[in-house]
């Protein structure tokens, strides 16, 4: 929509990382779709070995993270296992499945303190949320400190609040349901279509 509207597909960030454009940061982030996007648009940037490490790994051809800082503030990490949470978010199954295969730890926080569960659950990536609770993802987390959020939380909470287009919520809802992972809103919630599911699983909310 921004580039619809005109904006400087190469226009530098002039905050905390100045100078760095919009294609470098995409794929620092590791996120490819924007990457491709850009690039498609006429975007450039000259990628730094960080910044090519990480679009590797987003292309599925490494699952070799850097050691380097996050692209932006407000992260506990101080390397890259957030990207592991920001790949979950993303919705990038076959990523987060290579990287905990490559032996990170499924619990691995990220952004605000998140863990990869937390941020798919989140943005409804159903497949994600399923592939974490296989993995043994800590159903019973909090993120930010004890009276945080907990991944069905986080699942409630982007369904009426942050919804994703494509985000499957009421698939990760339910995964997160049938694995027994508790929540600390009450039924009903106000919500028809999240009050039908939750009926199915009366222990848990």
């Amino acid at each position: 929509m921004l580039l619809d509207a005109g904006a400087d597909v190469n226009r530098p960030w002039d905050r905390w990382d100045v100078g760095r454009r919009p294609l470098a940061l995409a794929a620092r982030c590791g996120h490819l779709a924007a990457y491709e996007l850009l690039a498609s648009r006429g975007a450039t940037a000259e990628l730094d070995p960080v910044d090519a490490a990480v679009l590797a790994v987003a292309r599925g051809e490494s699952v070799r993270l850097p050691n380097a800082r996050p692209p932006a503030l407000g992260m506990t990490n101080n390397d890259y296992g957030w990207i592991l949470g920001q790949f979950a978010l993303l919705g990038r199954t076959d990523v987060v499945q290579a990287l905990l295969d490559a032996g990170m730890h499924v619990d691995t926080r990220g952004w605000s303190n998140f863990t990869p569960l937390d941020q798919a659950a989140m943005h409804g990536r159903a497949e994600t949320v399923r592939l974490l609770i296989e993995r043994a993802a800590d159903l019973h987390d909090c993120a930010f400190d004890d009276e945080g959020p907990t991944p069905l939380d986080c699942a409630l909470w982007g369904w009426q609040n942050n919804h994703a287009d494509d985000g499957d919520y009421a698939g990760s809802i339910e995964a997160l349901l049938a694995a027994g992972a508790p929540t600390r809103h009450t039924s009903p919630t106000g919500d028809e279509a999240i009050d039908a599911l939750v009926a199915r699983y009366p222990a848990v909310i």
